[in-house]
């Protein structure tokens, strides 16, 4: 859910998960032996912020308070124009690709996006200059995505951002994962902090149904995949626990998958 002061937007357009989800793999975004369904949503995950940006400008998502689960966020944006008018995009897990959630966005000097409250921009007149309040509830490992797109469509600018992290630590080598789909049918685990283009080993287990295969790190000592944790046959729900073995280090996360409910 996004909320600005009185205005709410709910965004619940349905993702059809295909067949392609089940059965627990481990694929390298560029494999090209991956379903072409999850090397793109992998692909475009992964593109959305500085690859996909206008360049030399930012987008930067700030925690701005919480309250019991909702979390609430504002948008700084960097290196754009401060007089021209934007949209808010959004792209939650639950949707299939990225929507405007919101028009006539402006920024401030300070690059905050607000609703100005005048002709051509959002809000109100009595709440001039108002700033864009995104109250939110990810679950763990959800990332938040939102970008800005000014209305001539000369400038765009994405961010991304995990609030509430699934992620271990082993002697400064670090796992992480990341949901894109609702209940963790495709997951993004991540690592970092390994010796530059070191041999790994990826051990994944998800339910009892346990996978191990060799791995490489790029030259900046990090390491990428995607995995289908839902089992072959078995429960609807389950825990998939992903460890990253190399000589010196062995940290490992685990991504509660399916509905729990």
């Amino acid at each position: 859910m996004l909320r600005h002061k009185n205005r709410v937007v709910i965004l619940s357009i349905a993702l059809f998960i295909a067949p392609w989800i089940h059965g627990q793999n481990g694929t390298t975004p560029s494999d090209t032996s991956a379903p072409k369904p999850v090397s793109d949503l992998v692909r475009i995950h992964n593109a959305w912020g500085s690859r996909a940006s206008t360049p030399d400008t930012s987008l930067v998502i700030k925690e701005s308070g919480r309250s019991g689960q909702i979390i609430t966020f504002r948008l700084y944006a960097e290196g754009v124009a401060k007089d021209k008018t934007y949209s808010l995009l959004a792209w939650p897990v639950s949707q299939k690709g990225p929507s405007k959630v919101l028009s006539g966005v402006t920024l401030d000097a300070s690059g905050l996006a607000i609703c100005a409250g005048t002709p051509g921009t959002c809000g109100s007149a009595d709440k001039a200059n108002d700033p864009i309040d995104l109250k939110l509830r990810p679950v763990p490992g959800e990332p938040v995505r939102l970008g800005l797109i000014s209305e001539d469509g000369a400038t765009k600018v994405f961010a991304k951002v995990v609030p509430i992290p699934l992620r271990g630590e082993d002697r400064g080598c670090v796992v992480e994962s990341v949901l894109l789909t609702p209940s963790a049918e495709l997951v993004l685990i991540e690592g970092s902090g390994f010796p530059a283009n070191g041999d790994l080993m990826m051990d994944s287990n998800s339910g009892g149904e346990h996978h191990a295969g060799k791995a490489k790190a790029d030259q900046d000592g990090r390491y990428t995949t995607a995995v289908l944790p839902y089992r072959q046959e078995g429960p609807a729900h389950g825990t998939l626990k992903v460890t990253l073995r190399s000589a010196g280090c062995s940290p490992s996360v685990e991504v509660p998958w399916g509905r729990h409910n």
